[in-house]
This record gives C-alpha cells, sequence and structure tokens, in this order.
C-alpha cells in the first residue's frame, strides 16, 4: 500500500512538472503575436513598429527570449553562436541556442 501511494504521488508531480514545462514554449506567448520568420540556422527581423519579440525553441516548444524593440530595431538569431542580437546588442536567453533546431520569431506590435 505505501508503495503504491509513493508512486501515485511520483506520478502527480512528474505531470505538474510536465504541465508546467510545457507553459515555457507557444502558450506563454501572446496570441496576437505574429510568426515573423521560422527555420533552422540563422535569421533576422527589423521591427516596423514598436512592440515586443518573441523567441521559441520549435523542437522543444521553449520560449528562449523575450525583448521590447523599437522601430527600426533589428534582432538576429545566430544559432551556431548560441548569440541571439537585439540592436546591435548581445541579448541573454534562457537557454542555450544550438545548431540545427528550429526556432521561430515572434513579434507583438505595442497597441
Amino acid at each position: 500500500m505505501r508503495n503504491a501511494r509513493s508512486i501515485v504521488g511520483f506520478v502527480l508531480v512528474a505531470l505538474l512538472v510536465g504541465f508546467a514545462g510545457g507553459c515555457q514554449g507557444r502558450a506563454t506567448i501572446p496570441s496576437g503575436a505574429h510568426l515573423e520568420q521560422e527555420g533552422a540556422g540563422g535569421m533576422s527581423f527589423t521591427a516596423h513598429e514598436p512592440g515586443n519579440v518573441y523567441i521559441l525553441d520549435k523542437d522543444k516548444d521553449q520560449k528562449v527570449f523575450e525583448g521590447r524593440v523599437n522601430t527600426g530595431d533589428q534582432v538576429i538569431v545566430r544559432p551556431e553562436q548560441d548569440q541571439i542580437m537585439l540592436a546591435g546588442n548581445s541579448a541573454n536567453h534562457s537557454m542555450p541556442l544550438k545548431s540545427g533546431r528550429h526556432y521561430a520569431i515572434y513579434f507583438d506590435p505595442q497597441h
């Protein structure tokens, strides 16, 4: 009986952790954000108006970056160098970028 409770407890914790981890991806990006670029390898996006930019690791469904941009700011994603550039400056991101993974850039304009 004690083993059964331990197993049930473990399964519940694992499910909760799984659901919490799943909330790190696309679900955390506003529904009004537009997909601007996606693919494997380097990519860029230039903001045509102020807003927020989001970068998603599509293979892991995890948001790796979120930041504010102004009109004309360029976001460059360089997975092979584990680098995100925002308006000419290196931007901190929440997990390492890896060559060969698929990434997506979303933009949510300021309203």
